[in-house]
């Protein structure tokens, strides 16, 4: 099953999966440390949250209609990168543009990383080991996502680096996407 295939597949659920734990584990306080109320740093979230649903929906649909996977994962990575440039930029005052961009990535990103899943593997036997895989690997690569944007943001007293450190993991995840994305499928029948 440790096929380049299989990883493509593992990095873009990882990958995406950090983005996401990360955002949301520390965007109220990137919000309230910019100004904002934290009751509406934490509406912000849940409306993120609320898109992303959209997001997720949209996603199969719109590769079932061939628009290309691969193009979705470019567009769902270059989404979240406008939303986390816009929180460099102004945090608070394009606030609801950079969750509307933020949640229809991630959800678009979450739901094309399960459709890998699916769409890579040739049968029941294979999917369930290329599921395992992917979402034990990436899971545990999405799960330093939170505590390393915490330490880098200690470590360097404001949300800049996070920040940047976010947009820039979504260059792989491009490529994993684009990898995962071509029409191929880990082991024959």
């Amino acid at each position: 099953m440790a096929r380049p295939l299989a990883w493509q597949v593992t990095g873009y659920m990882g990958l995406q999966s950090l983005s996401y734990y990360a955002a949301a584990a520390w965007l109220p306080t990137m919000l309230t440390d910019a100004g904002m109320g934290a009751g509406d740093a934490g509406w912000m979230l849940s409306f993120s949250s609320l898109l992303g649903i959209a997001g997720s929906f949209l996603a199969p649909v719109v590769v079932g209609r061939r628009l290309p996977a691969g193009v979705l994962a470019a567009v769902s990575a270059v989404l979240c990168a406008a939303a986390f440039t816009g929180m460099l930029i102004a945090p608070v005052g394009g606030g609801y543009v950079w969750m509307v961009l933020l949640g229809l990535g991630q959800g678009a990103a979450i739901s094309l990383a399960l459709l890998f899943i699916v769409q890579r593997a040739p049968d029941a036997r294979h999917t369930a080991q290329l599921s395992s895989m992917a979402q034990c690997f990436g899971y545990v690569l999405a799960a330093t996502g939170p505590a390393v944007l915490g330490a880098v943001h200690d470590a360097s007293a404001s949300w800049t680096v996070p920040l940047a450190l976010l947009l820039t993991l979504l260059l792989p995840q491009i490529a994993v996407g684009l990898g995962a994305a071509r029409p191929r499928q880990v082991a024959g029948r």
